[in-house]
């Protein structure tokens, strides 16, 4: 959706040195208008709301498992392509590094991707998506399993019921660290509550599913260790121009109530902890 020029010249004017890519996985959606985006917020605050989005959720899915929004149907990827993005971090290693992103459903071979893609320098730990995926997060035990075994971080955007039992997968593999998408989408608060009896559980403040008073609630509740800055760029946050602004939810950790220690920390600290060093000396 944006050429590579791009990118660096939106990252630089933000002051970002790095970001870890994600292979994308659908075609290209249209904007979904912010006064949607708050009603759907507020929605998911109380469970009753989320049974109400979750209803809203399987109506936009098709039989084949693709987007119906707006009377169009948009692609989703079942084998997103890491391949784009191992090249991308081999051509930058200095301002990129990747997600490999997996998808267990109907995929027997999805340890074996693990194991190709996880020997790229760079690529830093799994992405997985059952929220658009569609599966239910028990499916993904012998990848967990594996990635534990690894020491590999596992950035998830969990789903509905099933499709995001994080406190299961918490409690079976204590020793992976599990970075929930988008503050917890689409548990919020609920998952929040949790983060004391689950010590891997992390969150990103990333993507329009949140707002600045979300990730402030994020925080003040989990603390700013166990949150990291992240963009979910290119969507939501355009600029004048129509490019991505790396800037605005960056601004968002810049006016955190916290110290200036804490804010770095949510922005790479944390983050670089949880690779570990063993992961860093592959960049």
């Amino acid at each position: 959706m944006l050429e590579v020029d791009q990118i660096l010249a939106r990252m630089d004017a933000a002051g970002v040195d790095r970001i870890v890519m994600i292979p994308t996985m659908n075609d290209p959606l249209p904007a979904t208008p912010e006064r949607l985006l708050s009603a759907l917020r507020r929605l998911m605050m109380s469970s009753a709301g989320r049974a109400a989005a979750r209803l809203i959720h399987r109506a936009t899915l098709t039989p084949e498992g693709d987007l119906k929004l707006s009377g169009k149907v948009f692609t989703i990827y079942d084998r997103p392509d890491n391949a784009s993005v191992a090249r991308l971090v081999e051509a930058y290693p200095a301002r990129f590094l990747g997600w490999i992103f997996l998808n267990p459903r109907n995929n027997p071979g999805v340890l074996d991707e693990l194991e190709q893609w996880r020997s790229v320098p760079g690529m830093i730990g799994v992405k997985l998506h059952p929220h658009w995926h569609d599966y239910r997060t028990e499916l993904l035990n012998p990848l967990l399993a594996r990635a534990e075994e690894l020491g590999l971080p596992v950035l998830i955007h969990l789903g509905f019921g099933k499709r995001g039992d994080f406190r299961a997968i918490c409690s079976k593999f204590p020793r992976l660290t599990l970075i929930s998408a988008h503050a917890g989408f689409p548990f919020y608060k609920d998952l929040w509550a949790h983060h004391r009896e689950h010590p891997n559980l992390h969150v990103d403040l990333s993507s329009p599913y949140i707002d600045e008073e979300l990730a402030r609630a994020a925080v003040a509740v989990m603390g700013p260790e166990r949150c990291l800055y992240g963009t979910d760029a290119p969507y939501g946050f355009h600029d004048a121009g129509g490019s991505y602004d790396y800037g605005e939810i960056k601004r968002w950790v810049e006016r955190l109530p916290v110290t200036h220690a804490k804010r770095e920390a949510v922005f790479s600290e944390n983050f670089l902890a949880l690779l570990g060093k063993a992961s860093v000396k592959t960049v």
